[in-house]
């Protein structure tokens, strides 16, 4: 609705010289954008969604016109009507077996050029194991990055590391052909028949973002393989998704916990599956409920784990 010939603003309904459209002509210039993503970041307008992406957020009312998600209390000169919440995790149920998705897998790596993880790849991919043993594979380059202690976390600082990977993917394109898109640390020893199998038993729903929670520990979501179906990455790949998640969850952490961060907020469910990793480092190399078994940090150790398992 134009005010003036340099301004123009969205609004449910406008009245012609009533009440705040006392200057606004109220021709209407377009149709209504689809709101794909659903939910607004921090700061930005959610009056039309009413839904803010951050966990702990609120859509709170300006004015008659404008709401921002915000997790502060509102300034005195605001409106301060909560109008809406934020998403949240959760939980995505099982179909029947006629309505489940594929197991197809796209799987992929990480590795540091002139590391040890080099030789592990190299391993991996004589042996015609890991990622190379998923329907389609690819290896991407990283470079080194630091450690951060805080408190009683201690962790790789690595997200900015992984958006870089992320785009990398996103513009090779491959991973649109599978149902599953598989990101799996180098010293991991990771069998994808086996994914398969429990991908099956969970009869995840076709054409929905997933994530799966692959542990018990912290948060359910460890890096040392992390499973997301077709249709989550395909939103994270929206214009300015990987950077609005970027400033809302912040880059001072680790890539596991960003990009659970991100799954919620873009609104990708969950199921769970703790025997996809279990722990974060593997105690039994010879129990075959479990898919990956970390972390091995030479050729040595990363093969004899791959042995007990495979014997």
């Amino acid at each position: 609705m134009d005010e003036s010939a340099f301004w123009a603003s969205c609004s449910y309904d406008c009245k012609p010289g009533v009440d705040w459209a006392s200057n606004w002509t109220c021709e209407e210039l377009g149709e209504r954008a689809e709101d794909g993503l659903g939910c607004a970041w921090s700061g930005k307008a959610c009056t039309f969604n009413k839904l803010c992406c951050h966990e702990g957020q609120q859509c709170i009312r300006k004015n008659a016109m404008e709401a921002y998600c915000s997790h502060e209390e509102p300034p005195e000169d605001w409106d301060g009507e909560v109008i809406g919440g934020c998403r949240n995790e959760y939980i995505i149920g099982p179909v029947p077996e006629d309505e489940a998705r594929g197991t197809s897998l796209f799987c992929f790596m990480a590795v540091l050029p002139g590391s040890f993880e080099e030789g592990l790849r190299d391993l991996a991919a004589g042996k015609g194991a890991s990622i190379f043993a998923c329907d389609a594979s690819a290896s991407y380059g990283t470079w080194q990055t630091e450690r951060a202690v805080e408190g009683t976390w201690d962790s790789v600082i690595n997200t900015d590391v992984f958006k870089s990977v992320w785009y990398d993917i996103q513009k090779d394109g491959q991973y649109a052909n599978y149902d599953w898109v598989v990101k799996v640390d180098p010293d991991s020893v990771f069998f994808p028949d086996r994914l398969k199998d429990h991908l099956w038993a969970l009869r995840a729903p076709r054409g929905v973002p997933i994530y799966i929670k692959n542990t018990d520990r912290d948060f359910g979501f460890l890096g040392a393989i992390e499973v997301f179906s077709k249709e989550a990455v395909d939103k994270l790949f929206w214009p300015g998704v990987i950077e609005a998640c970027a400033q809302e969850v912040g880059t001072h952490s680790g890539e596991d916990g960003f990009m659970k961060g991100c799954m919620d907020m873009i609104g990708a469910g969950a199921m769970e599956d703790i025997d996809v990793l279990r722990t974060p480092a593997a105690e039994d190399c010879g129990d075959s409920a479990r898919v990956c078994f970390h972390a091995f940090k030479d050729p040595g150790s990363w093969e004899g784990c791959y042995n007990a398992a495979t014997r």
